[in-house]
């Protein structure tokens, strides 16, 4: 029983750490690069791409990644507690953000829908 416990809390320390430290590699690399892209989204790209290439066995991230999963909601709220601060703004540039919106999707499922039937091919 003992030893089961320090098992899990090794594997979920071992999930963290692997989170953070593609968070941070990903931040310094935006640092260094200078690109307008945020850190938190190439070490997201990197994490990818290393399980993609099965340098990280999935199980390793599963306690954590699983345990965000669930949660995930909650971290809309901030989000959306920001949006109320700027609720004059967004009335007034209601249409160009429903419009902009709307276009984007639009482009998007378009643009990934003729890449899948062009790979699938």
């Amino acid at each position: 029983m003992n030893n089961s416990i320090f098992i899990n809390i090794f594997q979920i320390l071992r999930s963290i750490l692997i989170l953070l430290a593609f968070l941070y590699f990903g931040k310094w690399l935006q640092q260094i690069s200078h690109l307008p892209i945020p850190g938190s989204i190439f070490g997201l790209i990197l994490l990818f791409l290393t399980l993609n290439l099965r340098l990280i066995p999935i199980h390793y991230l599963l306690p954590t990644g699983s345990f965000l999963l669930n949660y995930i909601t909650l971290f809309f709220v901030p989000v959306g507690v920001g949006l109320l601060q700027y609720s004059e703004l967004l009335s007034i540039h209601w249409l160009t953000i429903v419009v902009s919106s709307v276009v984007s999707t639009i482009v998007v499922l378009i643009s990934v829908g003729f890449i899948y039937q062009k790979l699938s091919k």
